[in-house]
């Protein structure tokens, strides 16, 4: 009976040594980097990299094809395919390392992690984007995992990125000590923060300028204001943590809806600052072509169309950066307020332009940084393009006192007409029934101006009346008022 249970627990050591041995063997060596002194860093070689099929499980990867990750290999542009990055963190230390691996994008749609501690059991966590924001377990605005490697120990690592549709992929994944990650952290959603205060400051100052002066084009303003506001907040990943955590679908499919909504509503306000209808109609006609592209893009995005939307997007993008010359053209026909909307719309479509080739293409190696600089120009294109709704503003008050002083104006001298004389009686006359101060009115006749005209035109008759009303501005005091009535000055 001894031996029948001294050779049952041998089998069982056995059978564990052996299923640890599988679980262990589980997950392959890796190149090493060492974190005893970590701080905030981009994961990169001696970590290395494998794109494979949507399929390709652990067990499957094709060690051999692994190569080390650079700079060049961050972006990779448009694809459905897997993304596979694998490191073992060595933790020469005497104490235990506490860190965080996050991913710089918000739109990432699944990071897997697999992990061993010192060559023990195989562990999984799946982090998505595809549930509520509050199932994720560290409690930030992209994919992150927080994990201890032992004091003298090691952590293997390997970690698989893939999008349940083509998006635009980067290889961005930093490693930080925990503790610096969250003072890192505490200070970037700080800067954000005074970006979107700067632009909540503006759409109130913009709504309350149209609301005191009536003008719909600072309603058009504020609406761009509100997309451009609301898209950058879903980019971040701050409207999914703080404006719907509990909506999927408007995270992972509300980027296209907003951008489009954009990128429609800064055409509809160019349309009406540049006044294209009037100035340019056959540019008017081909922007109202592309917003009905826009609002068809959209309404195909609620019916579950991707790809499509997609292609339409980046077309936007690529139409908005032609603003610039618009603008330039619009100033160059004499609409002087529109080198002000020119210059934003060029800073904004550099922004834009770097965005689409980090996007699309891997030909920059920046990751999305470029992505933080269209922001932070947005910003200042939104400072620029209010500068330029002041100096249109300040162009309709001049236009409205040059109106009135034509109209209160003789053509020919300069001086009051009958009009602008009527107004300024009433107003002495208001004037003398408050205060009792006397109003003279002396009026000067010319003799004999007929026989001038007659004998040397009316030519001659008209540098007369011009001499005479000159002598009398030069004679009149500032606060007296000069008028002509038909052939009759006063003053």
């Amino acid at each position: 009976m001894f031996v029948v249970v001294r050779s049952l627990i041998l089998v069982v050591i056995i059978g564990l040594l052996c299923v640890a041995r599988v679980a262990s063997a589980a997950l392959p060596p890796a190149p090493v980097l060492d974190i005893s002194h970590l701080g905030n860093q981009l994961l990169r070689s001696p970590a290395e990299f494998l794109v494979t099929p949507q399929a390709t499980t652990l067990d499957q990867l094709p060690l051999d094809r692994f190569r080390p990750l650079t700079d060049r290999d961050v972006n990779q542009g448009i694809s459905d395919q897997a993304f596979w990055v694998r490191v073992r963190l060595r933790n020469d230390a005497d104490r235990a390392r506490r860190w965080v691996l996050s991913h710089e994008t918000s739109y990432l749609d699944l990071m897997t992690v697999y992990w061993v501690d010192n060559g023990g059991p195989l562990h999984t966590l799946s982090l998505t984007d595809r549930a509520p924001y509050h199932s994720r377990p560290l409690n930030y605005r992209t994919l992150a995992f927080q994990h201890v490697t032992p004091p003298g120990g090691f952590t293997t690592l390997h970690l698989r990125l893939a999008y349940e549709k083509p998006d635009s992929v980067s290889l961005n994944i930093k490693l930080d000590e925990a503790d610096r990650f969250a003072a890192q952290s505490r200070q970037s959603y700080a800067i954000y923060g005074m970006y979107y205060g700067a632009m909540l400051v503006l759409v109130f100052i913009s709504l309350i300028g149209a609301w005191l002066l009536r003008q719909w084009l600072f309603f058009q303003y504020a609406v761009f204001l509100v997309a451009s506001t609301l898209m950058w907040a879903l980019l971040n990943g701050f409207a999914f943590q703080f404006l719907w955590p509990q909506s999927v679908f408007w995270h992972n499919e509300g980027f296209h809806i907003l951008y489009l909504l954009m990128a429609a509503s800064a055409f509809q306000f160019s349309r009406s600052f540049l006044r294209t209808r009037q100035r340019f109609p056959g540019i008017d006609r081909t922007i109202r072509g592309i917003q009905a592209v826009m609002v068809l893009g959209i309404l195909m995005r609620f019916a579950g169309l991707y790809e499509p939307v997609l292609v339409l997007s980046f077309i936007g993008l690529i139409s908005l950066i032609l603003l610039a010359p618009l603008g330039f053209w619009a100033f160059r026909q004499g609409q002087h307020y529109a080198r002000w909307y020119a210059i934003a719309w060029v800073i904004y479509g550099i922004g834009l332009a770097l965005s689409v080739v980090s996007a699309g293409t891997p030909w920059l190696h920046w990751g999305m940084e470029s992505l933080g600089f269209a922001q932070a120009a947005g910003v200042l294109e939104a400072l620029l393009l209010l500068v330029a709704l002041g100096e249109r503003l300040m162009g309709w008050d001049r236009d409205r006192r040059l109106a009135l002083r034509m109209a209160h104006q003789d053509p020919l001298t300069g001086l009051n007409n009958r009009r602008g004389l009527n107004i300024a009686y009433e107003t002495f006359r208001e004037r003398f029934e408050q205060t009792s101060l006397p109003v003279f009115l002396v009026l000067i006749d010319l003799d004999h101006f007929k026989v001038i005209n007659d004998t040397y035109g009316h030519e001659a008759g008209d540098h007369v009346l011009v001499d005479l009303a000159n002598m009398l501005t030069r004679t009149c005091r500032p606060t007296f008022v000069s008028g002509m009535v038909g052939r009759n000055l006063s003053c």
